[in-house]
């Protein structure tokens, strides 16, 4: 097994670019210190806001009367997270047990870590992963597809293809990145009085979201800030798995490449959000 993956999940810099960002802390062990220091950066949770796409997000601004980028800021400047409900809160605590799952039934290793990294190529752009995929194909491990028994073919058949995908990743780039979310339902926003967002559903397979790097495409933007910040075109993670549970029994699985020059593309951003919240160009206090 390769040096990198041996070391990641214990070495809190294994698999990273040393180059590419600075190790801040794991999440788990301090979670105030954790909580303030999210603040000082903007992190790969907040990209889809900071594109305007979030629609947990575009409800907050909706709710206060205000621009997407103007209820950012202001949540940004009061130290405001985003509205908690009660689904976000579950998910968060069977994110382990997802990720355990999802490593068991696909037959790859997977570990779980909380660690925080704040980038040094894109200034006060941070991101805390949910963990690491190590699929070394000295070393595959069984899939156990029966975890799947009794659904029809087109909720298995991703499995086959994405397990062969993820050991030749592993093979030509080393360790990726995972994400990890539970899912009430396959499409989870409707605005009142509207219809259920297409863009936001689960879809199976990467055909689906080919627009987004192959995966849904309400965490496309956040999977490819992680990446941003641990990677760079030449070294650190080069892909990443986003793994979700939808209704608590549904498991599903896809994989996206990092996007240089998209990530290129959310530095500048991440930039110009930063000028705008100090003032420098734009100010929109609310």
């Amino acid at each position: 097994m390769s040096d990198d993956m041996e070391r990641v999940g214990i070495d809190p810099m294994a698999g990273v670019d040393p180059q590419a960002c600075l190790y801040g802390g794991d999440a788990g062990e301090d979670t105030e210190a954790w909580k303030a220091r999210r603040w000082q950066n903007l992190t790969a949770s907040w990209a889809s806001a900071l594109l305007g796409q979030c629609q947990y997000h575009r409800r907050d601004a909706a709710d206060w009367g205000m621009s997407e980028r103007a209820a950012l800021l202001r949540k940004f400047r009061e130290r405001q997270e985003l509205t908690v409900n009660t689904a976000m809160a579950w998910g968060s605590r069977c994110e382990p047990r997802i990720l355990a799952d999802a490593g068991h039934i696909i037959g790859v290793p997977m570990v779980r870590v909380n660690h925080m990294y704040e980038s040094l190529a894109y200034p006060r752009m941070g991101a805390t992963i949910d963990g690491w995929c190590l699929p070394d194909p000295m070393w595959e491990v069984q899939a156990h597809p029966e975890f799947l028994d009794g659904r029809d073919e087109r909720d298995t058949g991703w499995l086959g293809p994405l397990r062969k995908e993820v050991y030749r990743l592993g093979q030509e780039y080393g360790p990726g990145l995972v994400e990890v979310k539970m899912k009430r339902q396959r499409a989870i926003f409707k605005p009142k009085g509207g219809e259920r967002d297409p863009k936001m559903l689960f879809e199976r397979g990467p055909e689906a979201h080919h627009e987004t790097w192959g995966i849904p495409y309400q965490h496309a933007y956040q999977v490819q800030m992680q990446l941003a910040v641990l990677g760079s075109r030449r070294a650190g993670p080069q892909w990443s798995m986003l793994v979700t549970n939808i209704g608590g029994m549904d498991l599903r699985a896809w994989v996206c490449m990092r996007d240089h020059d998209f990530c290129d593309y959310l530095g500048e951003q991440v930039s110009q959000f930063w000028e705008e919240f100090d003032g420098v160009r734009d100010d929109i206090h609310p």
